[in-house]
């Protein structure tokens, strides 16, 4: 006699992502602003290359300076170029890593390099050349953490490319990181004459 055909078995899944109803992570925020912040920009992502992988990186920044603007590694000014710390090779790339993230996330959200000091602008400069200063530091201490993460560290194929990207085109992070800030999370903003003059009674208590 012939086989009963076999009945179908019915088709089963695993969902790949969380329950999106309750709270979400915040970096998963963060990445969707940043994300939108690239389109904006002058510098969308992949325009010089495959550079999602910093996308991410990026995300995870910002969200850890919620919880902590300043890591106590940072040091000041171009210190992290003339006093080189006196670690094992990981360590020391870890340190330069460090200080070339809170540059990133201080000249981008900030507009200025170093979060630590009480003046935007040390003295005995103008605010470009602080600015250029900054840069130059962040740039150089991203491509020493490239350096040496890349020689034969455990897990440099996957760190070592991010901190390279961002020590190649760090002026330009930080200018989408501007857009960030200025264009979605709306700091930098100034009020208007007009608002200024229409706020100003309520604050000499008139209103």
């Amino acid at each position: 006699m012939p086989r009963a055909a076999a009945r179908p078995r019915p088709v089963r899944y695993a969902p790949l992502f969380p329950d999106w109803t309750g709270p979400q992570p915040v970096e998963m925020f963060m990445l969707e602003e940043l994300l939108e912040a690239r389109r904006e920009s002058a510098f969308p992502t992949n325009a010089r290359g495959p550079d999602e992988d910093v996308n991410i990186y990026v995300a995870h920044l910002l969200a850890a300076h919620l919880f902590r603007p300043a890591h106590p590694d940072v040091k000041s000014g171009a210190e992290p170029l003339r006093f080189p710390p006196d670690l094992p090779r990981r360590e020391r790339a870890e340190w330069y890593r460090r200080n070339g993230d809170h540059r990133l996330i201080g000249l981008g959200l900030y507009g200025r390099g170093e979060l630590r000091r009480r003046r935007a602008v040390p003295f005995g400069a103008s605010a470009e050349e602080a600015r250029e200063r900054d840069v130059a530091d962040g740039q150089a201490c991203y491509a020493l953490a490239a350096s040496l993460w890349r020689d034969g560290h455990a897990g440099a194929e996957g760190i070592g490319p991010v901190l390279r990207k961002l020590s190649l085109a760090f002026a330009d992070y930080v200018g989408v990181l501007d857009c960030l800030a200025r264009g979605r999370f709306g700091l930098g903003a100034r009020l208007s004459a007009a608002a200024l003059r229409e706020l100003a009674p309520w604050l000499n208590g008139k209103a």
